[in-house]
């Protein structure tokens, strides 16, 4: 049996990142916002995965984590790619990232002789908190975003990463944690 999955580190609610995402409901652009109760970092998106590659997917997630400390960031600037003016998914960055980049980067390495696919952009820490469904009220998501561009939204820390299974329905994703591996610094 398979499942869709993605490696992330969570943060959870952060009240300064759910007054972001209401103003952003509150655009009427054509937009899905993500729920604030499950904002995360997607470390690696590993798309259907059989269940007999759970432990092996566990043990990279393992290797990854040993010699990386609890860490804190800074969430900050609004953003999106592929720009402001073509937003297909708004996001929000990081200040303080670089422990989960080497993280992200440790994955890569260790999942790519499973068989997935390492990606061909850089790691890039952010949170993304809407994706653009059509051409709607684009003027005014690109309008708050550059009004958001250099604020701040709180700090999160970060003690685990998690294997996610996502599934799909009519009011988004539903994720629950499969398996969680605690850093090891």
């Amino acid at each position: 049996m398979s499942f869709r999955a993605f490696i992330s580190m969570d943060i959870g609610r952060l009240d300064a990142l759910a007054a972001l995402i209401r103003e952003i409901e509150g655009t009427g652009a054509q937009i899905r916002t993500v729920d604030p109760e499950i904002i995360h970092v997607t470390l690696k998106f590993l798309g259907d995965v059989e269940e007999k590659m759970v432990p092996d997917i566990l043990g990279c997630m393992r290797e990854a984590a040993v010699g990386r400390s609890p860490f804190r960031v800074k969430l900050s600037k609004v953003g999106a790619f592929p720009s402001p003016s073509n937003a297909r998914v708004v996001w929000v960055g990081m200040e303080g990232a670089e422990p989960m980049k080497l993280i992200a980067s440790k994955l890569e390495d260790c999942l790519a002789p499973l068989g997935f696919p390492k990606e061909q952009r850089g790691f890039t820490a952010h949170v993304t908190v809407g994706r653009m469904k059509g051409p709607r009220g684009m003027a005014r998501v690109k309008e708050l975003i550059m009004e958001n561009q250099d604020k701040g939204f709180g700090e999160a820390a970060f003690h685990s990463v998690r294997l996610k299974k996502s599934v799909l329905g009519p009011n988004g994703p539903h994720y629950s944690t499969v398996e969680e591996v605690e850093l090891q610094g």
